[in-house]
């Protein structure tokens, strides 16, 4: 579909913020008045080869991995013509997971609401990597929170209170093939979070996402610090490189053995001993609700 259709079927509206690949409008659509949000790239600006195939693949992979799949933000449509991509989706009302880690103020999040989110990010990612499409940018400003699903603050320490987290933003996106056993190859992400084989260049798998949702575990129940550091993206990629995990206890003395386990699982170096998202789900970590229920023994 062409972008004069995409006028003919929506009608386009406020700016909703820019990226690094394009700009976010808010859009209604014409027919049923349901508010969504249109992303559009102009993609005779991308002079950089692997932007250009990233800003292709995007609403592309975007649709496959979002179809039928909660935990990502979902693609309803896409018009391209010759210059520009123009992607609807879903308009999503709250904050992104790092403004709402943010705003409790150094605030670690209980491990029953942290086990919710992380559930959610490793559901979505299981389905994404079982049909074929590697995120590449897992971190907390790509995972959408709706603040409508939020409970009341007296609630905050009861497994209800974990709001509902989706995931956006497939512009680093690569097809790994069905089943998503196939690999990957160059530098995307965002340094804090990348895993280590991407850092270090050659092929890769679908467990660098999980290495990257371990990252993001890390600063739920940290209140927002983070595992590798560095004054300048060449340190912080180093420390990951060099890939040792540690649990201050000024942070981490209340966080459970439990927790701790499944991190070192997820943030470990050795790709081949590194969980998938499938067996994320299955970690006693994430089955117990963060310790709020007890495992049901095998009778």
């Amino acid at each position: 579909m062409s972008a004069a259709e995409l006028k003919r079927d929506y009608e386009i509206g406020e700016e909703l913020g820019r990226g690094r690949f394009g700009v976010v409008r808010r859009c209604t659509c014409r027919a049923t008045g349901e508010a969504f949000a249109v992303k559009s790239v102009d993609r005779s600006q991308l002079a950089d080869d692997l932007d250009r195939e990233l800003a292709q693949l995007e609403p592309k992979l975007g649709q496959l991995a979002s179809a039928g799949n909660p935990g990502v933000v979902r693609v309803h449509a896409v018009y391209e013509d010759e210059a520009w991509t123009h992607t609807v989706m879903d308009l999503c009302s709250g904050p992104d997971l790092f403004e709402w880690v943010a705003s409790r103020r150094g605030a670690p999040v209980p491990e029953p609401v942290a086990a919710a989110i992380v559930a959610q990010i490793a559901q979505a990612l299981a389905l994404c990597h079982r049909r074929g499409v590697a995120h590449r940018d897992v971190k907390p400003d790509n995972i959408l929170v709706d603040a409508a699903d939020e409970e009341d603050d007296d609630e905050a320490e009861g497994e209800k209170a974990a709001p509902r987290a989706r995931l956006a933003d497939f512009g680093s996106a690569a097809w790994i093939g069905v089943g998503g056993l196939g690999r990957a190859e160059g530098l995307v992400g965002t340094p804090h979070y990348v895993a280590p084989e991407v850092v270090a260049g050659g092929e890769y798998g679908a467990k660098a996402d999980v290495w990257s949702a371990g990252v993001v575990m890390y600063s739920l129940l940290s209140g927002g610090a983070l595992p590798f550091g560095g004054e300048s993206a060449a340190e912080v990629l180093a420390a990951v490189m060099r890939g040792s995990i540690r649990f201050p206890p000024r942070l981490f003395g209340g966080v459970s053995a439990a927790a701790k386990d499944l991190m070192r699982r997820m943030i470990c170096r050795d790709e081949w001993r590194r969980l998938t998202a499938e067996q994320v789900l299955a970690h006693p970590w994430i089955v117990t609700g963060g310790g709020a229920r007890a495992m049901k023994q095998p009778t």
